[in-house]
């Protein structure tokens, strides 16, 4: 992700419960600005080439996968993390509802086990009633993340006022960096890994080899390290331009 590019706009003041991972054994030395733009921009190349002919999709995506790693490895030990798990925060997440009017009777947050955490009722629900609430000032949304440190970059960059999702992406990642972050309870209790196909290891899609899906997982790989290639330039010259 660009987690780690948004943090270091952040002055880290009073002590919380987020960090910064500490580089430990297997991280690498500093790596210069210069170094990790020529692999930005290598990977940005590769990304945006156009798609290649019937059996070469995976000599490509194995490519690109390749320049991921290699970024990734330098950029060791930068991410933003909380202490504890994610059911920790629950707690303080149904705190934060209640206290800005968000509706917690009726329901509890329970594990489902394969199916992850969920709402369970704590009494009977009538049909059609209305038991469950959000203020919109609770919801983090595209006019939230404009009116936020990110409003600037908004402003001036098309693809995110034309990409909600990429806007949103964005506006979670700021605010997680932000130790004062209103949405904080709520950003502690989201999951730290997923099992979609964007996170398999390599030997793991060479099983979807051969399948429909294939396709689909080596285009969703291919756009997201370039828009990941895209965004860290763009954020690069807007911190250069901040200095």
């Amino acid at each position: 992700t660009v987690c780690f590019l948004i943090c270091f706009s952040w002055k880290m003041g009073k002590k919380s419960r987020v960090k910064t991972q500490k580089s430990g054994t297997g991280a690498t030395a500093t790596v210069s600005p210069k170094e990790m733009l020529n692999l930005i921009s290598e990977l940005l190349q590769k990304c945006s080439s156009p798609t290649p002919g019937p059996g070469k999709e995976w000599e490509e995506y194995v490519q690109i996968r390749s320049l991921v790693e290699k970024i990734r490895k330098k950029q060791k030990g930068l991410s933003v993390v909380f202490d504890g798990k994610r059911d920790d925060y629950f707690p303080e997440l149904i705190k934060w509802a209640t206290e800005n009017g968000a509706s917690t009777e009726g329901f509890e947050i329970a594990n489902f086990e394969e199916e992850g955490f969920g709402l369970k009722a704590t009494r009977e629900i009538k049909a059609e009633e209305l038991f469950l609430w959000v203020p919109r000032k609770l919801l983090m949304t595209v006019e939230s993340a404009k009116n936020s440190v990110l409003g600037s970059l908004y402003s001036q960059d098309r693809i995110l006022q034309a990409m909600g999702n990429i806007t949103l992406a964005f506006h979670l990642l700021c605010e997680r960096a932000n130790p004062n972050s209103f949405w904080l309870p709520y950003i502690q209790t989201l999951p730290s890994e997923y099992d979609t196909p964007l996170y398999f290891e390599e030997d793991e899609v060479q099983y979807l080899q051969s399948t429909q899906a294939i396709h689909d997982v080596f285009s969703q790989y291919k756009n997201t390290a370039r828009q990941y290639a895209y965004f860290y330039k763009v954020i690069q010259v807007s911190i250069l331009n901040v200095v």
